[in-house]
């Protein structure tokens, strides 16, 4: 299986080992698998899977790890599936979307590592600060990919995140445009993506008053497309950048009206087809509450382990959509737990516990 050998160099890079009989790459894979197939806890993990007797002998093994490291090695199996999708996709540009994810933390923030990964905040019931990354993923219709991901710090400038993710992807894929949600109405991210020579559409934040009374003069269904300048603040220095902005007003949309306002650099004929093309960014939001669903859970506060933990949960994705490319929307998540599952048991990747004990109960007390 093609993408178990990615996920293993993944791995491999990472965990090195050395005595025979030492805790190997397949083992820490077969057990984080296994992780994120239940969505459970890596000690609750090691315990059924069989092969590793507890967390921290995985987490030993990042040791001496940085983050840009972790991403580098994702990034590397990233290129490696990018080749095959060129392939199978020949000709094509492909639609990018961004977007940031974030994950509760639970405990005393004082006691925590790394605490400039902490954000203040509730997102989950009894948790007042969370960790948060930012994605890159291919979300056309066809495919849907996560192609990168990075941890964020608090306070930093966020357009610098992703310059540098669509930096990386537009070296191995052509891309059609970015599309990024009201979380990115920033002139920096327009100016970094200026840049770069990307085509981009930014579902713009209503803040101020500056759209209002062009918003007014118009009927419902009906667009405006303006030039505007703004004001980009770094290095104590102020960049003017300028951008087009499409105002549209009360455009339908699955049965509700809204109004919309993008910043872009791409031309479009109709309103509604910039409606139309944004839509496409929502297979973002799919992809989330997927790997919400395959989610490897720690209690650590140690900013490596939660990042790894998260990346890793993007190759588990990335394998579940790399095989439903070739077997179609019938492989679903749920047989993609089992297949992999099964796939782990018949090579011995893993050994659950207590199989042996199950299979004699089962047998007689059920005849089988």
């Amino acid at each position: 299986m093609q993408k178990i050998r990615l996920v293993n160099k993944f791995t491999k890079s990472i965990v090195r080992y050395k005595r025979r009989n030492e805790i190997n790459p397949t083992h820490v894979t077969s057990t984080l698998i296994t992780a994120a197939l239940s969505s459970s806890f890596v000690n609750e993990a090691c315990k059924s899977s069989g092969q590793i007797s507890k967390s921290q002998v995985i987490y030993r093994k990042l040791n001496g790890k940085t983050l840009q490291e972790i991403e580098k090695y994702f990034q590397d199996v990233t290129v490696e599936f990018l080749k095959k999708l060129k392939l199978y996709n020949k000709n094509r540009e492909f639609l990018l979307s961004i977007d940031t994810t974030y994950e509760a933390f639970y405990g005393d923030p004082s006691k925590a590592e790394d605490k400039i990964y902490l954000h203040h905040g509730s997102i989950a019931k009894g948790s007042e600060y969370y960790y948060k990354y930012i994605t890159i993923s291919i979300t056309c219709d066809t495919s849907r990919y996560i192609l990168d991901g990075m941890m964020i710090p608090v306070g930093c400038y966020i357009e610098d995140y992703v310059y540098e993710m669509v930096k990386f992807v537009k070296k191995y894929l052509p891309i059609k445009a970015t599309l990024l949600d009201r979380g990115f109405s920033s002139w920096g991210v327009i100016s970094k993506l200026k840049k770069l020579g990307i085509s981009y559409i930014i579902f713009w934040e209503k803040s101020g008053n500056w759209y209002k009374e062009y918003m007014k003069n118009l009927k419902d269904g009906e667009s405006f497309h303006m030039k505007r300048v703004g004001i980009y603040n770094r290095d104590k220095t102020n960049y003017q950048i300028s951008s087009n902005f499409v105002l549209i007003k009360q455009l339908e949309y699955n049965g509700k009206t809204f109004d919309w306002i993008f910043a872009t650099n791409l031309k479009r004929e109709k309103a509604e087809l910039y409606v139309k093309l944004y839509k496409k960014r929502w297979g973002i939001e799919t992809i989330y509450r997927i790997t919400d669903d395959i989610r490897v859970y720690t209690t650590s506060t140690n900013c490596i382990i939660r990042y790894f933990l998260f990346i890793f949960t993007c190759l588990v994705y990335n394998i579940w959509k790399f095989f439903q490319m070739y077997l179609g929307e019938e492989f679903t998540l749920a047989n993609c737990k089992i297949a992999l599952i099964v796939f782990m048991i018949k090579y011995r990747m893993i050994n659950p516990e207590c199989y042996n004990e199950l299979e004699t109960l089962v047998k007689t007390f059920f005849d089988i």
